[in-house]
């Protein structure tokens, strides 16, 4: 497809794979849900003993088809191989355990989702998460910004895993991580050429 290359092919892998590595090496340990879909995967993962990876497909599809429709084929493409490739990933990546403080998984976790997402968003297109949802709320309410969106969808999730598991420490750190998330997706998106992914998608 026009307009996807080689280069944006391999920049999607290594997003898909620093989400999954984020999960399965800092997240778990802590059963941290920093938002997303994939803080909403395992909230909903917890209730229903279904495997994360499955519960992320079975968010992503629906929300990729609205995408489609909304901001076209191009979006499509790239956020459908983000789409695949991340519980692909999270099934391959064993969950491994560093024994470290909370704290590192917050900040390396947090960090590595970031700069997931903001790759995915310099390419034009969403990792099939709140990112994707975002994108939707700001193309009807463009006065606000997709990262007010990201914060308002993922505290909610956040808040959501509060309610689920009744651990206010949990929740709390979960809630850290999403400031670390949001943080590092501001500060790479001065990096990459200062691209205002609020706008990105038209």
């Amino acid at each position: 497809m026009k307009g996807f290359n080689v280069k944006e092919l391999v920049l999607l892998t290594i997003s898909s794979f620093l989400t999954a590595i984020a999960v399965q090496f800092f997240f778990k340990e802590y059963s941290l849900t920093p938002g997303g879909i994939t803080g909403l995967s395992i909230v909903i993962s917890w209730c229903t003993k279904i495997p994360i990876d499955i519960v992320s497909l079975g968010i992503s599809i629906p929300l990729l088809i609205i995408s489609t429709v909304v901001f076209g084929k191009k979006f499509a493409f790239k956020t459908v191989y983000v789409i695949f490739t991340i519980p692909l990933f999270l099934r391959i990546i064993p969950q491994i355990s560093f024994e470290s403080n909370v704290f590192y998984s917050i900040v390396f976790g947090g960090f590595l989702v970031g700069f997931s997402i903001s790759i995915a968003l310099y390419l034009n297109c969403a990792t099939g998460g709140s990112d994707t949802l975002a994108l939707l709320f700001n193309k009807a309410f463009k006065m606000i910004d997709v990262d007010v969106f990201i914060i308002i969808i993922d505290t909610l999730i956040v808040l959501s895993s509060f309610v689920i598991s009744k651990k206010i420490i949990t929740s709390l750190y979960s809630f850290l991580t999403l400031i670390v998330i949001v943080v590092t997706i501001r500060i790479f998106n001065k990096i990459f050429k200062g691209v205002d992914y609020g706008k990105t998608i038209k």
